[in-house]
């Protein structure tokens, strides 16, 4: 069910300063940029090798969906898992006890995402998609 680690996502303050350190200092490319404006938020996506980063910058610090992906706090926010059988992959993690986000599934830069808070820890967020 569970393929690879496809990516981790950074909120950031200011996309554009975060771009030029990423990757003019540590080599990482930009391969898409995007706006999801429905959430307040401008995402770039950075390759290095077979990893991507995604770089983070939330308009709308107080919006609910923002507050529970944890969007208003800037640094490492979340790591996205590539899986198979998305449908079954939720819900094996629902019945493991993951609290599902509200708002997802929904429809993501890469493909369909939801987020989860882990039953470990309400500081984690773990992301699944299906890659189109």
């Amino acid at each position: 069910m569970f393929k690879k680690i496809d990516h981790i996502g950074i909120v950031v303050e200011n996309l554009e300063e975060a771009l030029g350190t990423y990757s003019k200092t540590l080599g990482l490319r930009c391969v898409v940029r995007r706006e999801i404006e429905d959430v307040g938020l401008k995402i770039a996506v950075l390759q290095l090798g077979g990893f991507f980063v995604e770089l983070l910058e939330y308009r709308n610090l107080e919006s609910q969906m923002v507050k529970s992906l944890r969007g208003d706090r800037k640094g490492l926010n979340h790591i996205c898992y590539e899986v198979e059988r998305f449908d079954e992959a939720m819900d094996w993690m629902r019945s493991e006890g993951f609290q599902l986000i509200p708002g997802f599934p929904r429809k993501g830069v890469h493909g369909r995402i939801v987020f989860f808070v882990p039953p470990h820890s309400e500081e984690e967020r773990i992301e699944i998609l299906e890659v189109d």
